[in-house]
């Protein structure tokens, strides 16, 4: 006796094909992408495109995230290869008031992918949110006395005002910063003012409550924009107005005026009288001979 074994070739599915049938293979889709991935009986999981511990839980918002960053893969975009390779590691709704803002916290090692895409990301992510979308990258704060193997130093970036320096300019990026002031008031408050340039006023103006927003809830700090033309041309609207208040001054003759310009006619005009007193030998002793 012996058996014959008879293996049946695979079947088609819409991705892949085989040899034996080529139907789903030659359909033309025309659904939409979701109907599209079920068809395909693609099983979509948030653990894909999320950096977390398998005992976490992850949120709607998160999960909604993903969703549309698996959308934007499969779109016609530039770079859909580092876009695939992009991941979060949180995701959440900041609200206060009549503001509302969603940031995305990426891993550290994955944020320049994320800037070489930033604007793709973030237009997307808006058009469909419809909310503004602020990416960052996720840091460590090390404590100054937390103790260390042998000699080892605390990095410099891992420092608190390290850190909150960085999360300034992912925030601000892709603006860049030209000058920082920093007030305190009478009750302790301190309020960071950060100056921009004139020229991204226009695309910058309507971000500058959610940037403070979205900085007040990393770092408990109180933020305020301002730009830098318009700086210098209030101090010196400021400065005509303190000059017109003053009494006017009484003008100086013509020469007086000739002689602050020329510093010549000064050395010429003034006389310079040197007067040395005699020394005590020569008043007690003379030095003419007797015979004189």
């Amino acid at each position: 006796f012996f058996f014959l074994m008879i293996r049946r070739p695979p079947r088609s599915t819409q991705g892949v094909s085989s040899a034996a049938s080529d139907v789903y293979k030659r359909q033309v889709s025309t659904q939409s992408t979701w109907d599209y991935l079920k068809a395909r009986r693609i099983m979509y999981s948030g653990r894909d495109k999320i950096v977390k511990k398998k005992d976490e839980k992850i949120s709607e918002t998160e999960d909604d995230v993903a969703k549309m960053f698996f959308e934007l893969e499969n779109t016609k975009v530039d770079n859909v290869e580092d876009i695939k390779k992009i991941k979060f590691a949180k995701a959440e709704f900041v609200v206060e008031g009549e503001n509302k803002v969603l940031l995305i916290v990426v891993p550290f090692p994955l944020f320049p992918l994320v800037k070489k895409n930033y604007a793709t990301i973030v237009n997307f992510m808006t058009n469909k949110f419809k909310v503004p979308v602020f990416i960052v990258a996720q840091r460590t704060i090390l404590s100054k006395y937390e103790k260390r193997k042998g000699s080892q130093k605390r990095p410099m970036s891992r420092t608190l005002t390290a850190v909150h320096d960085a999360y300034l300019e992912d925030i601000i990026y892709p603006f860049e910063i030209v000058g920082r002031r920093l007030r305190v008031k009478t009750d302790g408050t301190q309020i960071h003012k950060i100056h921009l340039k004139e020229d991204d006023r226009k695309s910058a103006e309507g971000k500058l409550a959610a940037m403070a927003l979205i900085y007040k809830k990393l770092t408990k700090k109180i933020l305020s924009f301002e730009f830098i033309k318009a700086l210098l041309e209030e101090k010196r609207k400021k400065k005509k107005k303190e000059a017109k208040k003053q009494a006017p001054k009484a003008e100086q003759p013509k020469e007086e005026k000739a002689q602050q310009t020329n510093p010549d006619l000064i050395i010429k005009n003034t006389i310079c009288l040197l007067y040395t007193s005699p020394s005590p030998r020569d008043l007690s002793t003379s030095r003419m001979p007797s015979s004189a």
